[in-house]
């Protein structure tokens, strides 16, 4: 096996298959680098928006028909609710169904599909180090890659971020979340649950969630760690609330969420970063996949292209960034605090207005077919398919 390539990705997840599958389309040499075996567990409430589905389709060329088929989504529901733990907010359908994955098979079929495109894949290779300016990577059995180009989608403890001395290290921790996840089998959930139900009220800045599935009830809280949290205090509350048994909770996991700690700029000498390494989460409701998908494929384009032409890939990734996902990130950030501050000031009534007033267009934002910015209709650029070599 050559050492060499095009571009080297740390990282198996949507955001690694994603840029993977671009690099492998236009012909260009790509390796894919991750720690674990696939399928493999991923902490992930799986819901795909209308605006994941449609990258999915044009860009993997998986309908959400076919990843039912597949077994990777289990649970649709055109429905949803909020509520804090007196109320609810709102409730209501929704102008286009949630599709909920599981997280294992998912990635694991994405990573394959960059495969069959041609990339190569590391499994159980783990990075532990990154030179962002000769695009060497070093892995934990001794081994070294050179890249002309590496992408960091190695998630939100990424070692490529870590190797770059532009990052502002500081606000990066300040602005990432503790979440906690656990999944249920639905007979130990105390009522059934046929579409998603947010919570929110008990965090100065996050919410709670119960995410229907198809074998399963998912349930998790998440939020910025703001006055000292206890956030294994806060999960107790929101079980005791939810009425969950604590003799069925068996294995609570955690782990870190990008929440508003997204970067202007996420490349530096030979590195980009993409998905959860570059804090591309959206900062209201956490929502990750899309935006792994999203800039994974922006990232692997534009290396393709540089290497074609021999420039520099950095500044075209960050000018699609900065039409397309930034002011998406950054205007869903102002109305998190926004909504937050409001709720704190007037209570939940002020939100259930809001939401009320605005219910159907707000749906929509969330979904991408508006935008965050005003509610304006939003466009993308991926609606045509797969972009050629």
């Amino acid at each position: 096996m050559t050492n060499e390539y095009d571009a080297i990705i740390c990282g198996g997840g949507p955001a690694g298959s994603s840029a993977a599958l671009s690099l492998a389309r236009h012909g260009r040499s790509a390796l894919v680098l991750d720690r674990a075996r696939f399928p493999r567990t991923k902490l992930c409430g799986g819901l795909l928006t209308w605006k994941s589905t449609r990258l999915l389709a044009t860009h993997f060329g998986l309908t959400p028909d076919d990843l039912i088929r597949a077994g990777v989504v289990n649970f649709v529901s055109d429905r949803f609710a909020i509520h804090t733990f007196s109320r609810t907010l709102a409730k209501g359908m929704l102008p286009f169904p949630f599709h909920f994955a599981d997280r294992a098979g998912l990635d694991a079929l994405l990573l394959d599909r960059a495969a069959e495109a041609g990339a190569v894949i590391e499994q159980a290779t783990r990075v532990t180090g990154c030179d962002p300016k000769t695009g060497e990577v070093r892995c934990a059995d001794g081994r070294r890659f050179r890249g002309r180009y590496v992408i960091g989608a190695d998630g939100a403890n990424s070692r490529v971020r870590a190797a770059i001395p532009t990052v502002d290290r500081e606000r990066m921790h300040r602005y990432m979340a503790p979440a906690i996840e656990i999944a249920l089998p639905p007979e130990d959930f105390p009522r059934p649950v046929d579409f998603p139900e947010l919570y929110v009220g008990f965090l100065e800045a996050g919410y709670g969630w119960v995410f229907p599935n198809r074998d399963r009830v998912v349930l998790g809280i998440c939020g910025l760690r703001r006055n000292k949290n206890d956030f294994s205090a806060l999960f107790d509350e929101f079980l005791a609330f939810l009425g969950v048994d604590p003799g069925a909770v068996t294995d609570r996991k955690g782990h870190l969420l990008p929440y508003g700690n997204y970067l202007s700029n996420p490349a530096f000498g030979r590195t980009l970063l993409a998905g959860d390494a570059g804090g591309f989460v959206e900062p209201l409701f956490g929502e990750g996949i899309f935006y792994a998908l999203c800039t994974g494929r922006y990232a692997g384009e534009a290396v393709a292209d540089g290497v074609k032409t021999g420039t520099d890939p950095g500044p075209a990734y960050a000018a699609r960034l900065g039409r397309y996902v930034l002011p998406e990130l950054a205007a869903s950030d102002r109305l998190r605090w926004l909504l937050f501050k409001g709720m704190g000031l007037f209570g939940p009534g002020g939100l259930a207005w809001f939401v009320g007033a605005l219910e159907k267009p707000l749906a929509e934002m969330v979904h991408g077919m508006r935008s965050y910015r005003w509610l304006k209709k939003k466009e993308w650029d991926f609606k045509a398919g797969p972009t050629a070599p």
